[in-house]
């Protein structure tokens, strides 16, 4: 009965991909997500820069979810763009990260918006303040994250010589990166609650939060891996394979973001499909 259930859940969830225009929303977003990363990348360096840590430092917890080859071309860029720390420079990125990011947050609300609500569009004066609101709350959230990978091992030792037990300073990897998964999950879930033309309760934007969340951190380890052991994306393309790596990589992020929205979607759909053969007092309680 369960394997039926999935198989059913996963050919709706085929159906509304292709119905939906999912890959072509998602396009949208990575084109805008590329424009928008080495920008934020600047941004994120000039601000984490004035700490005693190199620019290596920053950039290793991007090594473990991107190709090797984007990861260099990233590292080489950088590392050029930095090297004259200013205050130009830092406002520079903010600003071309803000418009980009912003344009690229749009492209999911609307995805999301098309999934829960069979229609992308949303008043001007709505989208573009919310979108730049999810951009600076998801930056933020974002150079936290950074902050708790980077730093995970003082802070650790700063919790010991403020008395936490030894035996739990062993578990202290494991919990800034679980940490990290919940702010993830957190920061999915405040997009699929708040972005679509449709307010849904905490409960129903969760799942698709949890699902973008694993299905991310999966994907981009399989696809890693897959470029750096069969794929070199330098044969066909050459000097742009690094690129080219990155953008399949924001298209596949992309992907499975929308995708979110449309396993939220699909979960209430059939939920008030339940709750209406139910009858109406089952009904109220959605």
């Amino acid at each position: 009965m369960r394997r039926i259930r999935l198989l059913r859940f996963i050919k709706m969830l085929f159906r509304r991909y292709v119905d939906d225009e999912v890959p072509a929303y998602s396009a949208q977003m990575a084109y805008y997500f590329l424009l928008a990363f080495f920008p934020f990348l600047i941004f994120l360096i000039t601000i984490i820069g004035y700490l005693p840590i190199s620019d290596a430092d920053i950039l290793e917890p991007l090594a473990s979810f991107l190709p090797a080859i984007s990861y260099h071309v990233l590292q080489e860029n950088v590392e050029q763009v930095v090297k004259t720390r200013n205050m130009q420079l830092l406002s520079f990125g903010f600003v071309a990260m803000l418009w980009a990011s912003s344009n690229g947050m749009r492209a999911i609300m609307r995805g999301i918006n098309k999934a829960l609500c069979r229609d992308d569009r949303m008043p001007f004066w709505i989208s573009v303040p919310l979108s730049i609101g999810f951009t600076i709350l998801v930056t933020l959230l974002i150079v936290f994250y950074f902050v708790l990978l980077i730093f995970g091992e003082q802070i650790g030792e700063l919790l010991v010589r403020a008395g936490m037990k030894w035996e739990y300073w062993k578990g202290w990897d494991v919990i800034r990166y679980m940490t990290a998964v919940l702010i993830m999950i957190g920061v999915f879930t405040l997009l699929f609650r708040y972005s679509p033309c449709k307010r849904i309760k905490w409960r129903n934007a969760l799942p698709g939060a949890v699902f973008t969340t694993v299905g991310w951190l999966l994907i981009s380890l399989i696809f890693t891996f897959y470029v750096n052991r069969f794929w070199d994306p330098a044969l066909v393309y050459g000097n742009l394979g690094g690129i080219i790596a990155l953008l399949i990589w924001l298209f596949i992020s992309a992907q499975l973001i929308i995708l979110g929205g449309e396993v939220n979607a699909i979960l209430i759909f059939n939920r008030k499909d339940r709750v209406g053969k139910s009858g109406p007092r089952l009904k109220n309680r959605i």
